[in-house]
Formats: structure tokens, sequence, C-alpha cells
């Protein structure tokens, strides 16, 4: 108890201050009940502790030219146009700084007005009071902009198309900026289909950990993923990983993946909402399933609307079908996101909130499920990044790093690679923090710490066929995940 009270502290300094910008009215911090205790399950006992993010200041801004006259967007060549824009975004602004706006898009209208943006992609999120992003249009271009503050706030936002973010903290607080914001969702340019409908703000928490931010005066505790949009006089809260905690006029709500919230606002006012929250609803499908989750810092799936539960012990398995590969038995009391549905409508492909995916029984599960709109078979690739940075890496060892056939130290070593040799990613162990590699055409296994990697590793297809070693046990228990190689909680993705 003793432990919290810094923690309680700044908090109720921050309610102040928002207070203060109109942003938080007539909520305390005895009424915010921190989810101290929510337990992402790692994959390993001890978080594995691996190179796998580096970041570095972008010096360029990003090619964003209209596209020429006379080349319209078809139904055809707008995913393409789209899917173009996305990766010359993401290689501008993945591996931008914290403490930093990066501009992967047309440049915003900024508040104080200055030349930010004009030379390079990065701008000083505490230069800026005010961003105006641009409605996203296949054929021109628009908004794509990474806000990262990672050190005072714990989290990374994206901001996809035509959105008004505002920043509500007095800087004479001392308090960090944009913990508390305003926003306000416009439209795209309907010249392609595949894009999402209205502006959005993606926030989310570093992995394994809680980020704090008000948003149109709703204290919210994010760990995981929430997208926030406006919609004529609503904002809608929309969790997709973890849970978020939300407090609004002295009322917690606790968003499950797959549920959101809808908060009724005053005209032209997004400081404070205008009713007390509701219960929550489940997702609009609709609205989000179309934003660039490939851009986000953690890809994340879109969920179906709903979550899952188990009520007893219940299989996981990496196919529909009782014959296939039974991963672990996932224990009582589990809340899980729903991916989709199997064509007998026997299966349902869940996600839980480190990442892991399998397939259960639907007869089995209970808790609280909408519409499924995917209906597939065979089990889709977990989410990669754009372009090289999702399956590229670097031997980062001196003396070369040992390519084995399979991902233990106890199997065969079939080469060394030189240090700072490129080799391509192409999948996880099923029980041990190594990846598979192709170093030109020789396909082998390497310890992940001794490749240097932007790729998300969660993100990397699992090989359930490889040989387990001597001392290994045939089934990992659920506890510990089986042991896959994921990067350290505290840092990285």
């Amino acid at each position: 108890m003793i432990a919290r009270m810094p923690l309680t502290l700044l908090w109720c300094l921050l309610l102040s201050a928002c207070h203060r910008g109109e942003a938080a009215q007539n909520i305390t911090a005895a009424e915010l009940q921190p989810t101290y205790e929510i337990v992402y399950v790692t994959l390993t006992p001890v978080p594995t502790r691996v190179p796998t993010l580096v970041r570095f200041p972008p010096t360029a801004t990003p090619d964003t030219a209209p596209a020429p006259e006379g080349t319209p967007i078809t139904a055809e060549t707008c995913v393409a146009a789209l899917t173009d824009r996305y990766t010359a975004a993401s290689d501008q602004c993945l591996e931008g700084p914290t403490g930093f706006f990066c501009n992967g898009g047309l440049p915003p209208i900024v508040e104080p007005a200055s030349d930010a943006f004009s030379e390079t992609a990065l701008a000083e999120a505490d230069a800026i009071d005010r961003l105006h992003s641009r409605p996203l249009s296949a054929a021109k271009g628009g908004g794509l902009l990474w806000l990262r503050l990672e050190k005072d706030i714990l989290m990374d936002a994206l901001i996809v198309g035509n959105l008004n973010i505002s920043n509500r903290v007095d800087t004479e607080t001392g308090l960090a900026r944009w913990r508390s914001i305003t926003i306000e969702s416009g439209p795209a340019v309907a010249d392609c289909d595949a894009m999402p409908p209205l502006g959005a703000l993606v926030v989310q928490g570093l992995y394994g950990r809680g980020a704090r931010v008000f948003i149109n005066g709703v204290a919210t505790e994010i760990n995981g993923t929430l997208i926030v949009l406006t919609q004529a006089d609503h904002t809608k809260f929309i969790a997709i990983e973890g849970q978020v905690v939300l407090v609004a006029f002295g009322q917690t709500v606790r968003l499950n993946v797959g549920e959101q919230l809808n908060l009724l606002y005053s005209p032209g006012d997004w400081t404070k909402p205008a009713q007390l929250p509701g219960r929550p609803v489940l997702l609009e499908y609709e609205l989000i399933r179309r934003l660039p989750i490939l851009l986000f810092d953690r890809p994340v799936p879109i969920p179906q609307p709903g979550y899952a539960q188990t009520q007893g012990g219940v299989n996981m398995r990496v196919a529909p079908d009782i014959n296939s590969r039974l991963l672990f038995q996932v224990p009582a009391g589990e809340t899980m996101g729903i991916l989709g549905i199997s064509s007998d409508r026997e299966w349902l492909h869940i996600r839980f909130g480190n990442g892991e995916t399998g397939w259960m029984s639907a007869e089995l599960l209970a808790g609280r499920q909408g519409p499924i709109h995917k209906v597939y078979d065979l089990t889709p690739e977990p989410p990669q990044r754009y372009g090289a940075y999702g399956y590229r890496a670097v031997v980062n060892v001196p003396r070369g790093g040992n390519l084995r056939e399979a991902p233990d130290t106890a199997f065969r070593v079939k080469r060394t690679l030189p240090s700072g040799m490129e080799v391509r990613l192409l999948a996880r162990s099923p029980y041990s923090p190594w990846v598979q590699v192709d170093a030109d055409g020789d396909i082998g296994w390497m310890a992940l710490f001794t490749l240097q990697t932007e790729a998300v590793i969660s993100s990397l297809p699992i090989d359930y066929n490889v040989p387990l070693p001597p001392r290994a046990t045939p089934t990992p228990s659920f506890s510990y995940g089986g042991g896959h190689a994921y990067p350290d909680p505290a840092g990285g993705y």
C-alpha cells in the first residue's frame, strides 16, 4: 500500500491539472481504481531480454506527392495505392524516437504556427499545442502520424486520417504534456473502399505496462490497445487488445477486448461528456476493420465483436480440428478476443492479451459474442510490419552466430554466420527464444539474442514441427505459455 502512494499523489496532481484545462472535471484519484493486478501471461517464466528494437530519428520527409493528374484510383488499384503509402509511412516513421510526432503522410496543420515538419518528419511534442491531420485519400495520401510518449506516459499513439488532437495540460503544472488530450474525427476522402471511414486515434500501452491518459475528459488506463474516434456527438472508446479501464464522473467502466463505450457530448465541446457512462456495447466492426494495423507500433489484429471466456479447462489447438496438434489446456477464467470462426461454426479462433492464438471448441466457451464476420479454416498468419522491417535481421555477434538444425544448443551447428550478415526471418520456436532464418538459401535456427532486428518477433509464425531437444518436456504448461520467443515486455515489441 505504501509503495503505491507516490503513484496516487502523481495521479492527484494530474487530475487537478486536467481540471485546470477542463479535460477531466469531477474525477478524483479515489474514483479511479487502477488495475494493478492485471497479469499478462508471458511466454517464459522470466521475460527474455533480446535486442529486438533500435530506434533512430528519420532524416527526411516522406515522398507524399499527389498522384499524377489523369491517373484515377480504381477499385482494383486503390488497395495497392494505399499499401504503397502505408509502406512509405512505415519506412519513414516506424522507428521514430520518443517525445516526438513523426509525420508519415501529408504535412499536418499545427498550432502554434511554425515550420514543424518542413525539413524533417519529426517535431517535438512539447512544441505543439494542437495538430490537425489531413483526411486520407488513396490518390493524394493524407494524415499518418505517430506520437510516442514512452518515457513519461508509457504509450505509443497512431493518428490515422482526418483528426484534430489538442494538448490539454497546462505547461505550468510541470506534468507531461499530452497526458490529457481532446480529439475530434473527420471523414476520409471517399476514393477507396479499403480505407477507414473516419479519422481515429490508436493508443497502445507498452507491452505488459499500463498507460494512463485523459481523452475527451475521460480517464483511461490502457493495458493493451484502445481505438478512440468521434462520430456525430459521441466519442467511441473501442478495446481491441487487453483490458481498458475508463472513469467518467466518478463511474468506472471496464472494457474487455471486443467491447466499446459510447459517450454523449454537447455540440462542439469535447472536454467532458454530457452524460454518465452506460454499459459497454459490442464494438462496431465496420468502423475500425479497415484501420492499417500493420502501422501500429505493436501490430494487433482487429477482433470480432465480443469476447470468449473459459468456464473450465479447454484445449487450444493449432487448427479447427479435434485431431490437430494440442497446444495446451487453458484453465477456467481466461478472457480472450475472437478473431474468426470456422466454416462449420464449431470452432473459434481466439487471441490472448500476450498475442498467443489458437482454436477452441465454440460450445465450450462462454462470454459475450456478437456477429462474427471472418470465417476461415486455414489459420491466417499473424500481422507483421510493412516492408523490410517485417523480416530482416542482422547477425550481431562479434565472432559470428551459429546456425543450427533446430532451436536449441543441443542440435548440430550447420555453419557460423559472420557478424553483419543479413538474414531473413521465417518463423519462431514453439519452446525457446530462437528464430528460423534463411541465410542465403541455407535454412536453420538461431538464438534470438544473436540477431538485431526491428521485426515483431511475436508476429512470426510458430513452427510446431521442429524436434524437441533431449531435455525438453513434450507438453509445455499454459502458465508459461510454452516458452515461445517473445521480446522483453519492458522494452521493445
